[in-house]
C-alpha cells in the first residue's frame, strides 16, 4: 500500500524541512508527501524548492482546512496521513502503520505524540488515554493529529473537512470517524508535537478554539458536565497563557 502525507504550511520555513526529512527518514519506500503552502512570505519556497520528489503548491488559500482538502484531493495513495509543518515523523514509523492497516477491518490508526519543546530540546512523554467518541466529548484535548493515519476509502466518507472550522477540524472528524468505529491505538511514537512561540494553538487563539468546540459539542448533545469541564479548562489555557506572558515581558524589563 502507498502511503500519501499532507502538510498544510504557511510562514513554517524555519521548521518545514525538519517535516520534510521525517517523512524521508522511513523505511516505507512508496510514500508521497503533498505540501498545500497558502503563500508564505519567509523561506518556505526555497525549501520546497530544494526538494524534487514534493508535490507542493504556494498560493494563498481560505486557511488550513481549506489548504487540507485541497491536498487530501491530490492523494493517490491507500493510507492518508497529516502533519502540520512545525511537526515531524519518529524515525522509521510507517512500516508499523502498513502493518495495521493489512487488517482490513482497521479504518485509523493512531500512536503517541509526545510534545517537543523548540527551545530546549525537552520531550515530554504523550500519556493520551484510548480515543474514542466519549472520551472525545470527556476531553477533546486528547486528540493528536500528527500521529493518526486513515485508509483513504474511509476518510472519503467524511470529506471534504468543514472549512468554517479553523481551530477543530480534525476534531470534528474525529468525531464523526469514531461514531463509526473505534482507532487502532498504538502505544510506542509515531509523531512529536512541536511546541514553539508562534503555532496556531497558542493562547491568544483558546477563545476561538472554544467557541467553535461548543458549536460541535452542542451538535453532538454533549452533557452539560462535558460542556462545563470544556469551558474550565479552556480558562485555565488562558489564564497560564497569560501569567506567562506576562512573566515573559517583566524578564525582558529587567534584563
Amino acid at each position: 500500500m502507498k502511503i500519501s502525507i499532507v502538510t498544510p504550511s504557511y510562514n513554517q520555513g524555519k521548521y518545514i524541512e525538519n517535516t520534510i526529512q521525517s517523512v524521508l527518514n522511513q523505511e516505507c519506500l512508496d510514500v508521497e508527501h503533498i505540501i498545500m503552502d497558502g503563500g508564505s512570505t519567509d523561506q518556505t519556497v526555497e525549501v520546497l524548492k530544494k526538494y524534487p520528489h514534493l508535490i507542493w503548491a504556494s498560493e494563498k488559500d481560505r486557511g488550513q482546512t481549506h489548504a487540507l482538502n485541497k491536498g487530501i484531493k491530490l492523494c493517490s495513495g491507500e493510507i492518508i496521513g497529516w502533519i502540520n509543518s512545525d511537526d515531524f515523523y519518529e524515525k522509521n514509523i510507517f512500516g508499523t502503520v502498513l502493518e495495521a492497516f493489512s487488517d482490513p477491518s482497521v479504518q485509523w490508526v493512531i500512536g503517541k505524540q509526545p510534545q517537543f519543546f523548540d527551545e530546549t530540546g525537552e520531550i515530554k512523554p504523550d500519556t493520551t488515554p484510548g480515543i474514542t467518541y466519549h472520551n472525545l466529548l470527556d476531553n477533546p484535548d486528547i486528540l493528536r493529529q500528527a500521529p493518526a493515519f486513515f485508509r483513504k476509502s474511509f476518510l472519503d466518507i467524511f470529506l471534504p473537512l468543514d472549512e468554517s472550522l479553523y481551530m477543530t477540524m480534525d476534531l470534528d472528524l474525529w468525531l464523526r470517524m469514531s461514531k463509526v468505529t473505534p482507532p487502532k491505538m498504538f502505544g510506542n511514537t509515531f509523531a512529536y508535537f512541536r511546541i514553539q512561540k508562534d503555532q496556531k494553538t497558542n493562547g491568544e487563539l483558546t477563545g476561538k478554539q472554544l467557541q467553535e468546540m461548543l458549536v460541535l459539542f452542542r451538535r453532538e448533545k454533549a452533557t452539560f458536565l462535558q460542556k462545563s469541564r470544556l469551558v474550565i479548562r479552556k480558562a485555565i489555557c488562558v489564564f497560564k497563557y497569560k501569567i506567562k506572558k506576562r512573566i515573559n515581558i517583566f524578564r525582558a524589563f529587567i534584563h
